[in-house]
This record gives C-alpha cells, structure tokens and sequence, in this order.
C-alpha cells in the first residue's frame, strides 16, 4: 500500500486506505465509489470523516465527484523515486486486504512510523502458489523499485535467497525458524499463551482446552507457553489432552469442538481462543446449551479485535499482540539500513500482554 504518513488519526488512515484500493485496483480507472453511506458502514466512522478523505482525493485529482452522479476514479500518478520506499508483502488476495482487522493495527503502526520520518509504504497481496516476484511482475514493477521489505508472511528459500544476493535489505514478521540468520520482529507467543493460561488458573480454572490453529507458525511457540503454567501448577502437560486443532474453517471447527465437549460431557472451565472465528463460535455453542460465560466457563480470546466483543456483547479477556509496535520496529529497522553498503541482521522481541475484562470470573468466583 503506497502510504506516505505523517499523523495517527482516523483521517489518515481513511484516507490512504482509499487511496490504495484507487492504486491496487480494487477500485480502477473509470469505476464508481461506493456511496458516502456505504463507505461509512465500511470503515465504521462519521459522514465527515468520509467526506474528508474524498475531499483530499478530490484535490489530488484521484476521484472527480459528479453532483448527482456519485464519484468516479481518475487513478493516481507514480509517486516520486526519491522516496524512501518499503514493500509489505502479505499472503492475502485483494479482495481480502480491506476487511482484516490485523491489516488495520498494521497500518496504524504505519501512520505512527511516519511520525518520526517519511517513507512509502506499498502492500504487495501475493496469492497462493505465487511468490513476491509474480505479484511484482503484475503491476508492472521489479524488486529494485522498492528500497526495502517487510514480510508478513512467510517467505519461501527462494525468495529470501533473491532478496539476499541483490542485497536488498529485508525483515521477517514470520518464518519463526529463520530468526537468527536475518532481521526479524518477533513477538513472544510464548509468553502470551503462558500469560493466558496462568490467568485462568489463578482464577481457580483447572480443566483447560486451547483451541488453535495447527498450521499456524506460532503453533510450537504458544503450546509451549500453555504447557508451562499447566506445569507450574502441577497439571499435565500432554499437549493431545488440551488442544483442540483447527483448521481454516476455524468457526466450523470451534463449534465442532464445543458441541464434542458439551455431547461427551467432559468437564471443561477455562478456554483459550486462537481465533476471533474461534472465539464467536465456541461462545455462541455454550450460550445455545445455557452454559453461562464466565460463571460456569471463562473464555479468553488471542488477539484484540474489538468486532467479536461487539457481536457477542461480551467485553473478552484477550491476549493483545502488539502488531502496531510490531510494524514500526520494522519500518525502524529497515531505514537504519538505508545506506548500509550490506544489510545487516538484527532481531528483536516485544512482549504481548493480558487485558482482562469480563469474560473471565473474578479469583475466587463460582
């Protein structure tokens, strides 16, 4: 996403949000914008904070508004050469890039980056079975028109070994096993399945499921975490007694679990969450069979995204990972390398945290 940020506001982040659907095509050349009404319910904020950004766009000759008629793309002008600019490469299709809440704290990690220096941002969506080389080849760029990357999902041999012989300075946000050989930000699942796990068994919870993401890369690292409260407190560790494995239905596969659980009636008190799919399932199975939350179940979710809380009507504990630190670190790391006759490698580590809010019993509570 081709972002050139200076402030962390809601105008902002509108705003460029527009102006990369414009630039990627989601919306091309020619095409109607959805209406102020629409764009409203989308991004979940004011008629005026709309009517800025189009206004912005308008300016910018990006868009030209037709009384009467609804607004029209122009398209948008390369940017400068000059610009320090940086590739975020995603594992995500286009049409999946505007409704993904970790994209969101991404791209306020962003804004805030641009507080301390400019730079440009553009996302590069690569699709299965493509790599960043194809998404590039698509709209008609070349690794060398980028300064630096980000890679936010994970990238094969092939392409971290392109990206290392032209000396291109990159940083990991995955690939967990490759963290010592190239810069890398991390954050420490461990510690945050560990915070979560200990907190419910502070609250007197001891019969304990986690349902996960099996594929997921942060799988190892967060069955670790869960293992060592159990330990602490002197409960089995056997990862196959309390994970419960999901997979890219992570809705279906929640309920399933919930419902095998709720059939075989085995005894459960405290859930951790990997998804927000997860959470919104598991949640809406116990309240359909009367199971009260977080009187008879206390439930915690991975991952701060306020949406599920809404729907459910329930304010969750969550695990927050902090992705928008997580972003400027990188952003940091690579401009530090700006003229660096070789990148350098540098690793980092930031520490999630628990935010405990009403899904979970009070200590002592039945």
């Amino acid at each position: 996403m081709d972002l050139s940020f200076s402030r962390q506001n809601k105008n902002e982040f509108v705003y460029q949000s527009l102006l990369e659907a414009i630039r990627v095509g989601t919306y091309p050349r020619g095409s109607r914008l959805p209406s102020e009404r629409e764009l409203e319910d989308q991004y979940s904020c004011s008629r005026i904070t709309i009517r800025h950004a189009l206004e912005r766009l308008n300016k910018k000759q990006v868009i030209r508004r037709l009384q009467g008629n609804g607004t029209f793309v122009n398209g948008i002008d390369p940017y400068s050469s000059t610009d320090f600019r940086v590739g975020l490469v995603l594992d995500a299709e286009d049409d999946e890039l505007y409704n993904d809440p970790w994209l969101s704290e991404l791209m306020y990690g962003m804004i805030s980056a641009g507080m301390n220096q400019p730079f440009v941002i553009s996302i590069i969506p690569v699709a299965k079975n493509e790599t960043i080389l194809d998404s590039l080849a698509k709209r008609g760029q070349e690794l060398h028109d980028y300064n630096g990357f980000i890679a936010a999902r994970n990238l094969s041999a092939e392409e971290i070994e392109t990206l290392s012989t032209l000396e291109l300075p990159f940083v990991l946000l995955q690939n967990e096993n490759l963290k010592s050989a190239h810069s890398y930000v991390s954050i420490d699942n461990t510690q945050g399945t560990y915070l979560a796990a200990s907190h419910l068994l502070a609250i007197g919870c001891r019969h304990l499921f986690f349902m996960i993401p099996e594929k997921s890369p942060q799988f190892r690292n967060q069955v670790k975490g869960f293992q060592q409260a159990l330990r602490e407190y002197g409960l089995p560790a056997d990862p196959e007694k309390f994970i419960l494995s999901v997979g890219e239905d992570d809705c279906g596969d929640a309920e399933r679990h919930t419902e095998e659980l709720l059939a075989r009636k085995t005894e459960f008190d405290g859930l951790l969450l990997g998804t927000d799919g997860c959470t919104y399932s598991a949640v809406t199975t116990l309240r359909k069979h009367g199971i009260r939350i977080p009187e008879d179940v206390s439930v915690i979710m991975w991952d701060d995204f306020p949406l599920v809380s809404k729907l459910l009507r329930l304010p969750l504990t969550v695990v927050r990972q902090p992705f928008r630190a997580q972003i400027v670190s990188a952003i940091e790391i690579l401009i530090s390398q700006r003229n660096m006759e070789k990148p350098s490698s540098i690793q980092r580590i930031i520490q999630p945290s628990l935010i405990v809010r009403c899904s979970c019993r009070v200590p002592g509570g039945n």
